[in-house]
């Protein structure tokens, strides 16, 4: 079901401009007034942790469509499983995560259409846009190690397994595995709607609220003793600030 939505989402990026919950034939006093945007976003879902990632976008008018804007982003999330819980060392040193195998960074370098259905004026009110995205997801897999104790002053980093020792736990080392990390890449879709809220024609601040579906060419492990993974679902959350041109 969820691979069929992904297909789904994709396939409206190809086929909106059909679509007739957006006009063409504006008048010519509705003439937009800025031509490009550039702004980055903190993002908050529900597979992430708080704050879940970043957004960077740029996006531009199309020729002779003033209501439709063409979209490049880059997102850095990192998703994590609903059963992580960080547990407090015994030392009370640190904190780590029972369980936990993997960390799952992605990266999203998307492209996007956005359609104006509500302009505001030129100092006040809210703007509302359509925006549908889609494209190529890399997974970033990480392994999750912590910090142990092995008594008389000495201490090694180690990959987190069951069977190691809980009171010999001293936190969790999130710099160490980077050299382990494995890509695994996968696509995504999203659909959202853009509040822009700015009081300003030449900067532009506001909140975007959307379903997002992603696919992973293999399940990816990120809690012991499942199975893992290989979609995620989530809504999301995106505070941006920026400025138009």
């Amino acid at each position: 079901m969820q691979v069929r939505l992904l297909f789904f989402l994709l396939a409206s990026i190809c086929t909106v401009g059909q679509a007739q919950i957006v006009q063409e034939d504006f008048a010519e006093d509705e003439a937009f007034a800025y031509k490009a945007e550039f702004t980055a976003g903190i993002m908050f879902n529900t597979v992430g942790g708080i704050p879940g990632g970043i957004r960077l976008k740029y996006a531009w008018q199309r020729e002779k469509k003033p209501k439709q804007f063409h979209n490049i982003s880059f997102d850095i999330v990192n998703i994590r499983n609903p059963k992580e819980f960080r547990y407090p060392t015994d030392s009370g040193s640190g904190y780590y995560i029972y369980d936990k195998a993997n960390y799952l960074f992605v990266l999203r370098p998307n492209y996007s259409r956005e359609f104006l259905l509500f302009r505001k004026s030129s100092e006040d009110g809210i703007e509302l846009k359509l925006v549908l995205s889609g494209g190529p997801s890399f997974g970033l897999v990480k392994p999750y190690y912590v910090s142990v104790s092995y008594g008389r002053g000495r201490t090694a980093t180690v990959p987190y397994n069951s069977s190691l020792n809980r009171g010999s736990i001293l936190g969790s080392s999130f710099f160490s595995g980077f050299d382990q990390t494995s890509l695994v890449m996968g696509a995504n879709a999203r659909v959202s709607l853009e509040f822009g809220i700015s009081a300003f024609d030449t900067f532009v601040t506001g909140i975007e609220l959307g379903f997002q579906v992603e696919q992973f060419s293999k399940r990816i492990v990120l809690i012991a003793n499942e199975k893992g993974r290989a979609n995620f679902t989530s809504a999301f959350v995106n505070i941006y600030f920026g400025k138009r041109y």
